[in-house]
């Protein structure tokens, strides 16, 4: 039987690859952010508010503690000064920085 777990918060997905290990005991994956495929007036992605892992084919709902433009634009400014970490452990997701 599945484990239950919490709703991931999507600002975890905070960080230079977008991507958090799996929650899952003994899972070696990494969960991805969903793309809906649409967009909104500006042109920022929209997300699923859901996300799997490729290697236990586990499901995990997200919990949309953060708009998807946000997400996207942080997660832009980190790839484009990989040197510069959050101020702010919060914004660092739940396993830290990658």
């Amino acid at each position: 039987m599945a484990e239950p777990y919490d709703r991931i918060p999507k600002s975890s997905f905070v960080n230079i690859d977008g991507r958090i290990r799996c929650p899952t005991d003994e899972c070696w994956g990494d969960l991805l952010l969903m793309p809906t495929g649409r967009t909104d007036e500006e042109g920022f992605p929209s997300y699923r508010d859901l996300t799997a892992c490729p290697l236990c084919l586990r499901s995990f709902p997200l919990e949309d503690d953060i708009t998807d433009r946000d997400l996207y634009l942080r997660i832009s400014w980190l790839r484009a000064n990989p040197d510069a970490m959050p101020d702010d452990p919060a914004e660092q997701g739940p396993h830290g920085p990658h």
